[in-house]
């Protein structure tokens, strides 16, 4: 259920406190048979990610999240396990959702002195009855006097 609410500027808040819930409930139960994903390996200097082992583990599991690209997302990241202040979720399916697609994570106020934000943008194309990760890319965002102020590659400091 979505409630909406006006924010301190007057703008409309919309809370997706269902669909959130079950994101962050379902986000890393993947246990079937003692298998456990840890969470996204680093990420390359251009901010590609490797997906091998995620592929693997979706292998291993049979997960109701790997039938949903944004549960199957909150999964690849972990989001039951990270500490940002906001984290967005935006999902892009092509033509009339058949094929490919693209989500967008954000975890934004990271509790870094550096880094203020991560975005990933992850790719799943559909296989059978799940949804696979084809790609993925990782950038930041530095906390203002910390680097660059745009989501990039480059180090904070």
């Amino acid at each position: 259920m979505r409630a909406a609410r006006r924010g301190r500027n007057g703008n409309r808040v919309w809370l997706g406190a269902t669909a959130a819930s079950m994101l962050l409930a379902l986000a890393g139960c993947g246990t079937s048979e003692g298998h456990t994903w840890s969470g996204p390996p680093e990420p390359a200097e251009d901010g590609t990610v490797a997906v091998e082992d995620f592929a693997a583990h979706q292998d291993d599991v049979e997960e109701l999240w790997e039938g949903s690209p944004t549960m199957a997302a909150g999964e690849f990241l972990r989001l039951d396990e990270r500490t940002a202040v906001r984290t967005t979720v935006a999902a892009t399916a092509s033509g009339e959702g058949a094929g490919p697609q693209t989500v967008v994570v954000t975890l934004d106020g990271l509790l870094d002195d550096s880094v203020r934000a991560e975005r990933w943008t992850l790719l799943f194309e559909p296989e059978d009855d799940v949804y696979r990760l084809a790609s993925a890319r990782w950038v930041q965002r530095c906390h203002e006097g910390r680097g660059h102020q745009d989501f990039a590659v480059e180090a904070c400091v």
